[in-house]
């Protein structure tokens, strides 16, 4: 196993001014998220990465199919500099910092949008890379941290096809390999990882899919790992073959760690259970109209949760699923859908009894929402709420902290923070550039409240 490498956040301008010599990257794309008969979204002009205090940052206002007779900017920080539709804001110091424009189109209608962004201070500019490796890295990453609010990150080697994890003190990150080809190990290539973090102990676990090559047309068998006494433990968890999984710990069982599985078919579930050092139980769930759609989670008394979707007398529905022992429930969250694949769902607790799920994307114009289930005892007497978030995204992730959900979202090149303000009302914050389909992972650091998220940006895993 390579040596951990070491990483002050406080680093030289030299990533940035590496990333200079990249190819000129797309316009960042933001969409207002405002009402009315206009729908206004800006382009970030020349700029990628994080919003940095101090940045000349340049912005054109844009209205699909309208040109502006008048357009005013107004911020409530930093200075302005505006020419008609497009304006030069250098960025305030470090916070949430708001940037806002009225219009009025040359067929008479009248708009007005407000963007929030999130601005770091410029000593953090260069800080975000996790891994600062010349391999392409993160573009699948998790995020999660302990309850002494250390940060725990597993994400993948895309270069090498090797999986690696970094923790985070609050200053420094550490990196180190958990798996992947070796000389005489029996390593394999390694693709999706998912992380289970006991978070009284800081002890991280990850499931993953490993195979050899070639990628494409490989059958892939899932891995697990966990870091014990400083040291990663590897095995052989499920041996199926398997596309999509997820792992939890049962509390009700010392933090056993269980992974649910399956491949892109219906009826293919499978749960395995560690059951000791080196040994798993697998048993093929008898849900032969359905296929795995989200990530599993416990409860307090050990019943396992986790979504599918089914496919029942010619209509597909998404269900919940809440396994006991041998027996399992079954709770409808809403019907439709279609027989994709590519379908899953974040699926966090909230506050109390409710489960919290969101699509990790969806098509553009497609009503997307967080169904909030308030479980109910039987199970058959839940309830389901759903809240719109947002109307198009390629990619998501969801966490609760504080009292409220927190969403983090992707549009093309464009990620943004969202979660709810004093009224419940979604807000929206900038959080800059990151690469074209990947998928961030957000989570809420427990010792202050703040929620972070890992991502990649130009080629490498990142944190902010």
């Amino acid at each position: 196993m390579p040596k951990p490498f070491t990483r002050m956040l406080m680093l030289s301008g030299l990533t940035m001014l590496s990333a200079c010599d990249r190819e000129p990257r797309p316009a960042e794309v933001i969409d207002s998220h405002g009402p009315g008969a206009v729908a206004l979204l800006i382009e970030r002009e020349g700029g990628a990465g994080p919003y940095v205090e101090g940045t000349p940052e340049h912005f054109r206002i844009v209205a699909s199919g309208e040109s502006f007779k008048s357009v005013r900017w107004s911020t409530n920080a930093g200075a302005l500099e505006s020419d008609a539709e497009q304006v030069t804001w250098t960025l305030p110091s470090a916070g949430t910092a708001s940037l806002s424009v009225s219009v009025e189109t040359e067929s008479g209608q009248k708009a007005d949008a407000s963007f929030h962004f999130s601005v770091v201070a410029s000593p953090l500019a260069s800080s975000m890379e996790i891994d600062p490796r010349p391999e392409v890295t993160g573009s699948t990453c998790e995020l999660a941290f302990d309850d002494a609010g250390k940060g725990h990150v597993v994400y993948t080697n895309d270069t090498h096809k090797t999986l690696w994890y970094a923790s985070w003190n609050g200053t420094t990150w550490t990196t180190e390999q958990i798996d992947g080809p070796g000389f005489n190990t029996g390593g394999m290539f390694i693709t999706q990882p998912v992380l289970a973090l006991d978070a009284a102990t800081g002890t991280p676990h990850v499931a993953y899919l490993k195979s050899t090559g070639p990628l494409p047309v490989a059958t892939f068998r899932i891995g697990y790992a966990a870091r014990v006494n400083g040291a990663w433990i590897r095995e052989s968890a499920e041996a199926a073959s398997t596309t999509r999984l997820g792992i939890a710990l049962n509390p009700s069982q010392g933090q056993q760690p269980v992974i649910v599985s399956a491949n892109n078919t219906i009826g293919t579930l499978r749960v395995a259970t560690r059951t000791g050092a080196n040994t798993w139980t697998s048993s093929l769930l008898p849900l032969t109209t359905s296929f795995l759609t989200g990530e599993p989670a416990f409860d307090a008394t050990g019943a396992l949760h986790f979504m599918t979707h089914q496919f029942a007398s010619g209509v597909w529905s998404n269900q919940l699923r809440v396994v006991r022992g041998s027996v399992i429930d079954s709770f409808k969250v809403k019907d439709g859908g279609s027989n994709s694949p590519s379908v899953w769902n974040s699926f966090v607790w909230g506050q109390g009894p409710h489960l919290l799920s969101l699509a990790n994307s969806i098509n553009d114009g497609e009503r997307a929402a967080i169904d909030d289930i308030t479980l109910g005892t039987p199970l058959s007497a839940s309830t389901v709420s759903s809240s719109p978030v947002d109307y198009k995204y390629a990619s998501a992730d969801l966490a609760y902290g504080g009292g409220k959900p927190v969403a983090v979202l992707r549009n093309g090149t464009a990620m943004e923070l969202s979660t709810t303000d004093s009224q419940g009302f979604w807000t929206y914050t900038q959080l800059g550039t990151v690469d074209d389909a990947t998928r961030p992972s957000v989570a809420v650091r427990p010792t202050d409240g703040t929620a972070h998220v890992c991502y990649q940006r130009d080629g490498k895993v990142s944190f902010q």
